[in-house]
């Protein structure tokens, strides 16, 4: 990404739309799992204006008068972005490297959130967990998450996402909604226990897979390739083929158990390659979560 101005442009041709989505299914949490509204009090019943399901037996019988119970929108849900910022997001055979992709799901994700009335807080993560910064409703949290983006040794290292959410655990509230976007390359032992202890204490967890489509095809007929592994720096020599169709198939098993992995433990996930909108399956996700 060049700077923050070009970041800011390629976040607000998608954000609005997903405001206009997280505006309804976070306002009334939709696809969390408490019911969105706090009690706030009591009113005399007015017929034909009040919901007479809402009326609060004890208290008419008590006062030989009918009353409804009147309640408020919750606003303190934590949205959090934890961003994967290891060295195998440095990669790209599109208009965007995964990390460029990656930016602008994370930055519209954390504008629409403000926008909406919800905190927004952020984390980045490769070897260790970094950047961390505590969700609220403070317009700076994405400004900061823009300026961390565009810094040129942002990105790097390894993935190590169990340790990051073991972080998180420790860290954020229950009522969190915990956006997860990585190309789950080269993950670390721990990850799997770890989003399954994130499932069950934050109240979502969606996982974002973004993958250039090299991470899983590879084109025929092109003979030898150098490839270099992102993460120690290994380089090897192949004619692609003739090892392209196990590739492929070990590259999309590998997809697919991450995807169980989420699913399985009733998280949220959805993949998109960077020579994909990203904003339809993520806006067809929340739609299908009502």
């Amino acid at each position: 990404m060049n700077d923050i101005k070009d970041l800011m442009d390629k976040i607000d041709v998608n954000v609005r739309r997903l405001i206009e989505i997280f505006d309804f299914i976070f306002k009334y949490k939709i696809i969390v799992k408490g019911k969105g509204l706090d009690f706030a009090g009591l009113k005399e019943y007015v017929p034909g204006e009040d919901d007479a399901s809402r009326i609060d037996w004890k208290s008419s019988l008590r006062t030989q008068r009918l009353y409804v119970k009147i309640f408020e929108e919750e606003r303190d849900l934590d949205i959090f972005v934890l961003l994967d910022t290891s060295a195998s997001m440095l990669f790209g055979t599109q208009k965007m490297f995964k990390s460029e992709y990656a930016s602008i799901i994370a930055g519209t994700i954390g504008f629409s959130a403000l926008e909406t009335g919800d905190n927004f807080g952020f984390a980045f993560f490769n070897d260790k967990i970094k950047n961390l910064i505590e969700p609220s409703q403070d317009i700076s949290n994405y400004y900061l998450l823009l300026k961390f983006l565009v810094l040129p040794n942002t990105f790097g290292g390894k993935c190590n996402l169990g340790e990051a959410l073991k972080f998180l655990i420790e860290n954020l509230q229950e009522k969190t909604v915990l956006f997860i976007i990585s190309d789950f390359i080269g993950l670390d032992k721990e990850w799997k226990d770890a989003v399954k202890v994130a499932s069950a204490k934050f109240e979502r967890v969606i996982g974002i897979m973004v993958r250039d489509p090299r991470d899983t095809f590879l084109d025929k007929h092109i003979g030898y390739v150098r490839f270099k592994d992102p993460f120690s720096n290994k380089v090897v020599t192949v004619n692609v083929d003739k090892i392209k169709e196990k590739f492929e198939e070990l590259a999309l098993a590998q997809e697919k158990d991450v995807e169980n992995t989420f699913l399985d433990v009733n998280a949220g996930f959805i993949k998109v390659y960077t020579n994909q909108e990203f904003i339809e399956p993520l806006i067809k996700y929340l739609e299908l979560s009502e």
